[in-house]
């Protein structure tokens, strides 16, 4: 939008340094189901600087990267009464701090090494595909991560470090580790809490993926196909359990803990429909993505969303992108039975949660190059996963500004 700033950006980049900046507002309301009818409005301004260190010093491909962000909104869901926002970005209003971190490419870009602050959401449960959907259940990463441990994700960063090996050009390894502090990105601190807390848990991951016609000269329609787990070392509570083995509801007594929790996720997604032949990225994508967890410690033991993405589905509308996506989220069954608890035997008016559907249908209007309008629709089922409150339809728009 700013253009080259009379040939500063272009000096600057030549010498290494590069910037982007971002200006995203969502404007959604539900005129049928949920509590109480309401519009929301949130908006997320992000800045990064990149600077290629090969060029500015000569330390042959080594990157540095910093940026921030600035968040201001409400939460629709306040309204509806449902678990999965129907804006991804939602969270954090406040100006923030996020990455910080340095990236190294050795041996001809087969490995690739980064350290610094960021967060594991960057590298692990991703894809590109995900931010084509305005939904919070999938735009970014599937929201059971970091509902259900400290699986920090966009725009809460923490200290760590990852590892990418690429055995072949298709497929490729990746290894990390992060401070696993579940207060690092309390709104108080503005992304500055620079501390190393690992007292309060780490978290390892590990990712395999295999990316069949990914490269540059391949004549197949791509894919990309992921499995991964991860461990955080802190502590946990279980979700019905006392520390005896009985109902904590019932007997009173404190909850069951243990050291560490575990889960997994698995991604795929496939080009089905080319436009035009090999070297265009016109067509039709599906994708998948489920996560799976124990049910006694955490909130949402199965969890699944998948969608159908097609870019330049309107003929001379080459950079416009349509999409539709479903998202089912399923509370644990342990935690129902300690609301079936409360419910009859401490007479509390509670209901049990069993899970949430989100549907999400939107289209991409790419206007310009640094601008686009994105109508969306999304139709919630049993919201909060009670069955209590009406199902909610939510209608509106995104826009976003490329600087």
């Amino acid at each position: 939008m700013t253009g080259d700033w009379y040939g500063a950006r272009d000096k600057l980049a030549d010498s290494g340094v590069t910037f982007k900046s971002t200006y995203v507002f969502d404007v959604l309301g539900n005129p049928v189901g949920g509590r109480e009818q309401e519009v929301s409005y949130d908006h997320s301004m992000g800045l990064d600087m990149n600077v290629d260190l090969e060029k500015a010093a000569g330390v042959q491909g080594l990157q540095f990267h910093a940026s921030c962000l600035w968040r201001a909104g409400s939460n629709l869901s306040k309204y509806i009464g449902n678990r999965f926002p129907p804006s991804s970005i939602y969270g954090s209003e406040e100006f923030k701090w996020y990455a910080l971190y340095l990236e190294q490419d050795l041996f001809n870009k087969r490995f690739n090494f980064r350290i610094g602050r960021f967060t594991p959401g960057d590298d692990f449960g991703s894809s590109p595909l995900y931010w084509v959907f305005v939904t919070n259940s999938i735009d970014g990463n599937p929201i059971s991560l970091p509902i259900n441990m400290p699986f920090l994700t966009y725009p809460n960063a923490t200290w760590g470090a990852r590892a990418r090996l690429f055995l072949t050009e298709e497929v490729y390894a990746t290894t990390g580790v992060f401070d696993g502090d579940p207060d690092v990105g309390r709104d108080s601190m503005h992304g500055f809490d620079f501390g190393l807390k690992i007292d309060r848990g780490v978290i390892y991951l590990q990712e395999f993926a295999y990316a069949p016609n990914t490269a540059e000269d391949a004549k197949g329609m791509p894919g990309h196909y992921k499995a991964g787990g991860f461990y955080h070392s802190g502590k946990f509570y279980n979700l019905y359990e006392d520390r005896n083995g009985g109902s904590y509801v019932l007997t009173g007594l404190p909850r069951k803990s243990r050291i560490g929790n575990y889960g997994f996720y698995f991604h795929a997604d496939q080009m089905l429909y080319r436009e035009n032949g090999p070297g265009t990225d016109q067509g039709l994508t599906a994708m998948g993505v489920c996560t799976i967890a124990p049910s006694n410690w955490n909130m949402f033991p199965f969890f699944f969303d998948c969608g159908l993405i097609y870019k330049g589905l309107i003929p001379h509308r080459d950079k416009d992108i349509a999409a539709v996506g479903f998202t089912y989220g399923m509370w644990s069954w342990d935690q129902a039975r300690s609301q079936q608890d409360r419910r009859d035997y401490l007479g509390d008016d509670i209901y049990t949660q069993e899970y949430e559907i989100v549907l999400d249908f939107n289209y991409k209007i790419q206007i310009t190059d640094w601008f686009f309008v994105q109508p969306d629709i999304q139709y919630i089922i049993n919201c909060n996963g009670t069955g209590k409150v009406p199902n909610a339809m939510v209608v509106g728009s995104r826009f976003g500004f490329t600087f």
